[in-house]
């Protein structure tokens, strides 16, 4: 079997230490195959609806569950930025970045999808709480549903 190209890489991410631990994968493989890491988060509706009391805005909720995730995103591009200019010799991978509404493993099946992703590196565990996404069963849908392989990374000692 020879050596396979990956030009569209997918990282998705909920900012936990396993996601990072994954876009650092990632990000060696991009600058390996010099190949664009696309970085998703998404905002879990589902988890949403059932802790939220019925007295809260929702515009402000999206609103603050956006920010959050352009916030874990803008962690990973800047992994990125940083990973690529360690030598002079590096490229700094491109990247993409989407934010998706909806229950997370369909979310980033459909984007490997609609985007063509040749990769997805993911972490094996997420945040875990009540308004957060756990990667970690998230992980092991994807691995069975994706058209695309699956590389799934375990966060380093102490990062659980």
């Amino acid at each position: 079997m020879g050596d396979r190209d990956y030009d569209t890489i997918l990282v998705p991410t909920d900012g936990s230490d396993g996601a990072l631990a994954a876009a650092e994968h990632a990000i060696g493989l991009a600058e390996r195959y010099d190949a664009t890491i696309h970085v998703l988060a998404v905002v879990d509706v589902d988890d949403v609806a059932l802790t939220t009391p019925t007295d809260t805005d929702l515009g402000d909720l999206k609103s603050t569950l956006r920010t959050q995730a352009q916030a874990d995103i803008d962690e990973i591009v800047s992994l990125a930025g940083a990973e690529g200019r360690e030598t002079e010799e590096a490229t700094v991978p491109d990247t993409e970045e989407a934010i998706l509404v909806g229950v997370p493993h369909r979310a980033i099946v459909d984007y490997v999808e609609d985007e063509g992703i040749d990769l997805v590196v993911m972490g094996t565990h997420g945040r875990q709480g009540l308004q957060r996404v756990l990667l970690g069963s998230v992980a092991e849908r994807v691995v069975r549903t994706s058209p695309a392989p699956v590389m799934t990374i375990r966060p380093t000692d102490g990062a659980e």
